[in-house]
């Protein structure tokens, strides 16, 4: 009954909406600092120029305007990742194959896909972990499809793309499918 009495919150639509400025560019700051150690290594964490590159993005990220949040589902980031660096790998050992081999076995050219991510954060990420996978870049997105260069045409590329889809899908909460906060039934 007491609930029923409380004034109702404002829905700003994304949690963590309110962080302060200076916890976003101490946070973007802590990003720049473990990039730049996974990088260059520890040794180089303290060198004038990454220390000039870690403030100037906390800097900037006061400058900029705030973007939306993240919608991230950290328990599907594990997934996402060892399908990424596995990926990679068996990517990367094809396109070695394919560079040694003395028929040189590559027929490239341009696919298209149709990807049902939602804007933003989710799609943008897929583009640009498919450019980060060997024998595939992004070349254009035009609304949701999306044109890509392959080294090999007659690849199951399709499949593979379709793979990368669902699990970049269950990193994020897409906004189009979020629950109605009345009856939890979805719009």
């Amino acid at each position: 009954m007491a609930r029923a009495l409380a004034p109702r919150q404002p829905d700003r639509g994304f949690p963590g909406r309110g962080r302060s400025r200076t916890r976003r560019a101490v946070a973007t700051m802590a990003a720049a600092a473990m990039l730049w150690w996974i990088l260059a290594g520890s040794g180089a964490l303290l060198e004038p120029l990454a220390l000039l590159a870690i403030l100037l993005a906390g800097v900037t990220s006061l400058l900029l305007p705030a973007g939306r949040p993240l919608p991230l589902r950290l328990r599907a980031l594990p997934g996402l990742l060892g399908f990424f660096l596995r990926s990679s790998f068996l990517g990367g050992l094809d396109v070695a194959r394919r560079a040694l081999d003395p028929r040189l076995p590559i027929d490239p050219g341009f696919v298209t896909y149709r990807a049902d991510l939602a804007h933003g954060p989710p799609l943008t990420l897929f583009m640009a972990v498919i450019s980060l996978l060997p024998g595939t870049l992004s070349v254009r997105l035009e609304g949701r499809l999306l044109t890509l260069h392959v080294l090999d045409r007659h690849a199951d590329t399709r499949a593979a793309l379709s793979t990368l889809e669902r699990r970049i899908r269950a990193a994020f909460r897409d906004p189009r499918h979020r629950r109605n906060d009345t009856n939890g039934e979805t719009p």
